[in-house]
């Protein structure tokens, strides 16, 4: 019989080797792949999605001009394609380059300006990196995984081959940095410094797409019990504040431009949540207001308990994981390290769930397989590459990619199913 310390090092090793896997894959990817910067330029590195922020805050900063305006925009698309875009460009125009943030996002950029953007680059991949590696960890102690030295390392392989996070390093992404600070608000939530959590959630509002659920939800958490919380709101409202107050310094009337540089943005980029994207209107209905109710489910169940609890912990990820399925613009992989509380808490409750009923059990395989089908889909696109008997693999390059959008839908289920047969923690 094989004993459970010899199981646990075969799946150890598995999950190492499936993002040995993953990894290769991922650097091996076609370059027209990178939609996010889909030059037409010739130079030695990829623009990212930085650029588009970074030249805009150099602009302002240094030239004095706006951002959201079109003279940046125009340059923006100089940058990127090589030349200014017009109507005839429909593919380009799916990826319109501007300067679509709340303009205080130039007091993050701000000491880069000056800086070559390749140095900015290297700068923001090692922040984003770092970022993403002290994410679990908050997470971890947000949600009560005590983790052993193991697991953090298997974790910490399995994150960072992931598409998700490959793909925000790719590309740059500050949505990796917006991760990390929802990570820091939780854990500053569970440790009791919530006025520190309501700054951290104010400065997640750099895109607040992603982090919009999530500071609803803690909102609604403090109202469940005012006297003993307000100071989180307190918190979230001086430092939000004061972001605006001294953006509105930098550049007045900035708020006016806002709203109109977003609905450009959107029109161009055709942004939709995930469910909209996979389903027809209808279904797409129906699917996203029973999502909607799994996590209202969630939060009311939470609303009263403490920071420390098991509710709480599943309320906060249940809100993550409906970001990625209803929010307009959460579409892409990257956004999907707001899941990592959710694979944190299977985790924890590895045992419980194993040990459910038999209905359950089988719910949490599915729901496993769904979350890990981009591995195995990664190995069999590396051996088409090694094997010229096996070459058709290769040609499903974006078989990996496209099984990444069915991560939110095994969150959402492990979250089902941890609700339902871990129903004896909520007490605690």
């Amino acid at each position: 019989m094989i004993s459970p310390s010899s199981k646990q090092m075969a799946l150890f090793f598995t999950l190492l080797l499936g993002s040995a896997s993953m990894y290769v894959y991922w650097t091996h990817l076609p370059q027209n792949v990178d939609a996010a910067a889909p030059s037409v330029t010739d130079r030695p590195y990829p623009l990212t999605d930085l650029y588009a922020q970074w030249f805009g805050v150099r602009e302002l900063l240094l030239h004095h001009l706006d951002p959201y305006g079109d003279t940046v925009t125009r340059e923006l698309q100089v940058a990127y394609y090589g030349k200014e875009l017009d109507p005839s460009h429909a593919a380009l125009l799916t990826h319109q380059q501007r300067f679509a943030y709340p303009l205080y996002v130039t007091f993050l950029l701000a000491p880069t300006v000056r800086m070559q953007f390749r140095t900015v680059q290297i700068i923001f991949w090692w922040l984003l990196a770092a970022a993403t590696a002290a994410s679990v960890l908050l997470w971890a102690r947000a949600v009560g995984a005590k983790l052993s030295t193991a697991t953090i390392v298997v974790t910490f392989a399995v994150t960072f081959a992931s598409i998700p996070v490959m793909q925000g390093l790719t590309w740059l992404q500050l949505g990796l940095l917006v991760a990390f600070i929802i990570a820091a608000a939780a854990a500053a939530v569970f440790s009791g410094r919530l006025f520190l959590a309501g700054v951290l959630l104010a400065v997640a509002t750099i895109k607040p797409q992603m982090s919009l659920l999530a500071i609803t939800w803690f909102i609604l958490w403090v109202l469940g019990d005012w006297r003993k919380r307000h100071a989180l709101l307190f918190g979230f409202a001086c430092m939000l504040g004061a972001l605006i107050l001294a953006s509105e310094w930098l550049m007045p009337t900035w708020l006016q431009r806002f709203p109109a540089a977003v609905v450009a943005y959107g029109k161009h980029t055709r942004v939709a949540s995930l469910l909209d994207a996979l389903l027809p209107a209808p279904l797409s209905w129906m699917a996203a207001i029973f999502v909607i109710l799994v996590g209202l489910r969630f939060c009311w169940q939470a609303l009263r308990q403490p920071a420390d609890s098991f509710a709480f912990a599943l309320a906060v990820a249940s809100t993550l994981t409906l970001s990625t399925l209803v929010v307009p613009a959460v579409f892409q992989p990257f956004n999907y390290v707001l899941l990592i509380p959710v694979l944190l808490l299977v985790i924890r409750n590895w045992k419980d769930l194993l040990s459910a009923s038999r209905l359950s059990r089988l719910g949490t395989y599915v729901s496993l397989a769904l979350a890990l089908l981009p591995w195995p889909l990664a190995l069999a696109v590396n051996i088409g590459r090694l094997l010229p008997s096996f070459s058709w693999l290769q040609e499903r390059w974006f078989a990996p990619l496209n099984a990444t959008l069915a991560l939110p839908f095994a969150a959402l289920g492990f979250l089902i199913l941890l609700q339902r047969n871990a129903g004896s923690q909520l007490s605690n």
